[in-house]
């Protein structure tokens, strides 16, 4: 259960965020607000997906650099920077990036993906009274 942020707005900057790498060229960091978490994605040059996964609600894929390819079903679909890509609920989905350009992408989860809430874990004690993080 996700516990609510709070009512004060908090700046948090991307460089003082808990950086976690999921794997070798796959780096994130993430933020939430009561209903929703987002994670800010990092994909190095030659990085190669783990395979699919999927969840039980909808992730919105925004890419800011580079080109993510996302295979989504059966489906492969380039996704260039400057676009956004709607994952179904459900739906299996991974994604690589093409060229030799470092991808950011930015994934919007809502409601808040329950296994992804430790990420976010030092937005509580922030609002415990500590300074913003930027």
């Amino acid at each position: 259960m996700t516990s609510p942020i709070g009512p004060r707005p908090r700046v948090y900057a991307f460089d003082q965020m808990p950086h976690e790498v999921v794997r070798e060229g796959f780096s994130r960091v993430a933020v939430r607000g009561d209903d929703a978490l987002v994670t800010l994605n990092w994909f190095q040059p030659g990085y190669r997906s783990a395979g699919q996964h999927h969840h039980p609600f909808d992730q919105l894929s925004f890419v800011f650099s580079g080109t993510l390819e996302f295979v989504v079903g059966d489906e492969r679909l380039l996704v260039p920077s400057g676009s956004v890509l709607r994952i179904p609920a459900g739906v299996p989905h991974g994604s690589e990036p093409i060229g030799d350009e470092v991808v950011l992408n930015v994934d919007v989860f809502a409601p808040v993906r329950d296994d992804l809430r430790y990420m976010t874990n030092y937005q509580d004690v922030d609002e415990a009274g500590s300074e913003n993080l930027a």
